[in-house]
Order: structure tokens, then sequence, then C-alpha cells
């Protein structure tokens, strides 16, 4: 297979972890990097969601301690106001290069299972007179697992979330993140589900949809030679108007191969359905049926075709891009 970085698969891999200067100097756990972001694999991670934020390396140099990281202090401001843009940005993974010794630093101050290494083990560079030195390490921490680690700790780091999180808008935040803090007592800007429900691609992608596949065959109905009843025509419209929906956004954005191939079977199903009737109580099926089911197989085919070969290529990118 191509290199990730030669046309034209560089643009396959457009806007993903590759373009991350991270992944030019470290080869990297792709299993494990998805994993911890909560994304069904590395493709679906783009850079934006992706932050590296310098206070990482600066509290695993720092000399406080777990409750002065919690009073807050200086590096616990600059912890909230991080956790604070990753909860409002939609940011699922930071990452940090630091020196061998700073995830067990990390780790004594966050919390286990919390912080992971995520750099694969590399041949140890030598310097020029002949003494290893040990390589950076990455680690990789979800600022959601760390919201939700704090709000279960105890009293204290419960308090410091009251604190340091007061006033976070939940408008783009984590429904467990924000179930969390609410439990913990943090005084939250909430807004109406209604709004929530508006400013969501996912929602605003199923109400355009089935609001077409509501009424896509209702023109059928004055097609010269169809005798059937309008009514039921526009009935089977409204009964297929959710399956079509789901399967259409599933098709196309599904998180697992099983779920994309459902969503593409119900399509078809259901995009056919009224067409059947029409067929039933007329004549002169029309071609343009045939074409668009063809075409969505053959769509979903080319589209999953691309995913994988992303998804791919950024797996194979970031194994092997350091050096």
């Amino acid at each position: 297979m191509p290199h990730p970085t030669t046309e034209p698969f560089r643009l396959l891999t457009r806007r993903s972890l590759l373009d991350l200067p991270v992944t030019q100097r470290h080869r990297l756990d792709a299993e494990r990097i998805h994993r911890l972001a909560g994304t069904p694999r590395c493709g679906d991670l783009s850079a934006r969601q992706v932050a590296e934020p310098q206070f990482l390396v600066d509290l695993a140099a720092s000399t406080c301690s777990p409750d002065e990281l919690l009073r807050p202090d200086d590096l616990g401001w600059r912890l909230a106001h991080s956790l604070e843009h990753a909860l409002e940005q939609g940011v699922r993974l930071w990452l940090a290069e630091a020196p061998p010794q700073a995830p067990h630093r990390l780790t004594d101050l966050l919390g286990d299972d919390v912080v992971h290494v995520v750099s694969l083990t590399a041949p140890e560079p030598v310097a020029h007179d002949g003494a290893a030195r040990n390589p950076d390490v990455v680690i990789a921490i979800s600022p959601l697992q760390l919201v939700l680690a704090l709000a279960e700790r105890n009293e204290a780091s419960r308090a410091y979330l009251r604190t340091a999180l007061e006033g976070l808008d939940t408008l783009r935040c984590p429904r467990r993140a924000t179930v969390a803090l609410r439990g913990a007592g943090v005084a939250l800007n909430e807004h109406p589900r209604l709004l929530r429900w508006a400013t969501n691609p996912v929602v605003i992608a199923y109400v355009v949809i089935f609001i077409y596949s509501s009424l896509r065959a209702l023109p059928v109905a004055f097609v010269p030679g169809f005798h059937g009843h309008w009514w039921v025509l526009w009935l089977i419209d409204i009964v297929t108007a959710v399956p079509y929906t789901w399967g259409l956004v599933e098709m196309a954005a599904g998180p697992r191969i099983r779920r994309r191939l459902a969503g593409l079977v119900t399509t078809v199903v259901t995009f056919v359905a009224p067409y059947v009737y029409f067929w039933m109580q007329g004549r002169d099926y029309p071609r343009v049926v045939i074409i668009v089911v063809v075409a969505m197989i053959a769509g979903s085919a080319a589209l999953e075709t691309l995913r994988m070969l992303r998804d791919r290529m950024i797996v194979r990118g970031l194994r092997g891009r350091a050096g």
C-alpha cells in the first residue's frame, strides 16, 4: 500500500490525526487512541477533536501535590480552563510529549485509569558520547474520563469541579459529563432540550430527511396510469419515513459496518415500498426507482471502501511515521 503522505492518499487522510505534529515525531498506538477517544475507529477522530495542552507537561514537571492541584492553584486553574474548553468544544483527547517519568507523576496527580501512554516502543537514540538517551513518551488523556473520575473520587475533587467549572456551557457538552457534573453540584449553564436538538447535526439530518421521505412518493400519484389511492401512497410514505431516515443516517455515519449495512438494507426496502404499491396499482413502473436503488448500493459500497481505506492509511501512518 502506498505511504499515507503520497498523493492521492493524502486527500483521504485530510483533517485526521496525521495532521498533528506529534504524529510526525512518534509512532503511536492507533487502537488505544481511538478507544480512549470513544470513536469506533481512528478515521472517525478528526484533528480538531484532539488538543495538545502544554499544561500537562508543566504539571508533570511541577512539585505540587494532589491537594494543591484541587485547591486550585495556578496549575489547577489551567487544568480547569483546559477541561472547560474540551467539554464546550468537543475535544475528545489530549496528547502530550513528556519525559518517561511523567506518566507516573500525572497518575499520582490525576488518578489511576486516566493517564495512558500511547507511544509505541522505538529504538532508543544514542548521544554523541555513545550513551543511550530515553526518548519522550506520548501521553493520552480523555477529558471526559477525567471529569467522570473527579466527579466520583471524593468530596475534595467534587468541590474542585464546583469551583473550576462553574457556569460551563452544556450546549455541546457530552451527556455523560453533564450528568456527572450535575450530580457533583456544579452550577451549569444548561439549555432547553429543544435548543440542544436544534443545534445537533444528527437531529437536523433526521428532520430534513424525514420531511423529504414523508412527501417523496406523492408526485407519483399524479403520474398517468396510476389507479390507486393517493392517501394510501402517502400513508406508506409516513410509515416508512422513520426507518428510511434512520437507514440513510446509519448508511452514511453508522459507527460499525454491521449498522451501516443494516442502514443500507433498510433504506433500499423503505425507498422501494411506495413504488411497489404504484406498480401494483398502475402501469409503467418508473425506471428512476431502479436507477436510484442501484446508485444507493453502489454509493454505499464506494463510501464504505473509502472509509476503510482512510482508516487503514491513518493507522499505518500513526504506527510508522516517526523517524
